[in-house]
């Protein structure tokens, strides 16, 4: 995967920095957990403390551009994310099971 680094700024007052990334892999839109993983390896941080806010796929081109949060600590990335964004960035296996609807 080939990312490359396009904005970056600063928020101190919430504890965390946005960079902007375009990809430009052919093929299918990457996953979360690889854009995760990818984001951490370039800036040089610990992957848990990424979250891949958007992925913005270009119609007929095989870019897409990439918006992530990259936060000071786990507790403040508690704070401003949602349970629901957060559950994205999680591998299928370890996703909580949906109960399934008793007849």
């Amino acid at each position: 995967m080939e990312l490359e680094l396009i904005k970056k700024k600063e928020f101190p007052l919430l504890s965390r920095t946005r960079v902007t990334f375009w990809n430009n892999d052919k093929g299918a839109a990457p996953s979360r957990l690889g854009l995760k993983n990818e984001v951490s390896k370039i800036l040089n941080i610990k992957p848990e403390l990424v979250v891949i806010k958007h992925i913005y796929c270009q119609f007929g081109k095989s870019k897409a551009k990439i918006i992530a949060h990259v936060y000071d600590s786990k507790e403040k990335m508690a704070i401003f994310e949602s349970e629901k964004l957060m559950a994205k960035h999680q591998p299928k296996d370890k996703k909580e099971p949906t109960e399934e609807k008793k007849a």
